[in-house]
């Protein structure tokens, strides 16, 4: 009984509430304002360097896209192939997936706030070149250690 009269009592209190927006018209002028205002300080990020040329949303979404990939498979390929060591001078032979994380994070973020449109373009294609050739070092690696014999002293490794 307390729930039915609960329930009339919000029906009759929804009647009564005007819950219509009033009319207002839109000011273009700032809005197009503001969103210059917001542009201009997310290209401002981590910025040291006065860009002539900004980079396209596009070739910058290529980029980010690209350095995941190459994070991503290095991670996976530095930890599972014994013979594989990561060559970024900034990390360990075997870095950890935060190692990666953290360095990929800071370098990607300052590099692709301070590079003009063609810069980013020509490191988009030094990525692929690089993951590129870590696909190719994967699968031509040898898996076995270099001096990898047989208790008869015979070497097995293919390689």
């Amino acid at each position: 009984m307390k729930y039915l009269i609960l329930l009339f009592t919000c029906l009759q209190l929804q009647a009564e509430l005007d819950l219509t927006l009033p009319e207002t018209d839109f000011n273009y002028v700032q809005i197009k304002k503001d969103s210059l205002l917001i542009q201009d300080s997310i290209n401002k990020r981590l910025r040291f360097i006065d860009i002539k040329k900004e980079p396209s949303k596009k070739t910058l979404t290529i980029y980010y896209i690209l350095n995941a990939v190459d994070v991503t498979s290095s991670y996976y390929m530095t930890k599972n192939h014994p013979n594989i060591k990561e060559a970024n001078f900034l990390l360990p032979d075997k870095p950890s997936a935060a190692e990666f994380l953290l360095q990929k994070s800071i370098t990607t973020s300052i590099i692709g706030a301070n590079l003009e449109d063609s810069q980013v373009v020509l490191v988009n294609w030094v990525l692929v070149g690089v993951i590129l050739k870590n696909l190719y070092m994967y699968n031509t690696a040898c898996k076995t250690l270099p001096n990898y014999h047989h208790v008869t002293g015979q070497n097995l490794n293919p390689c």
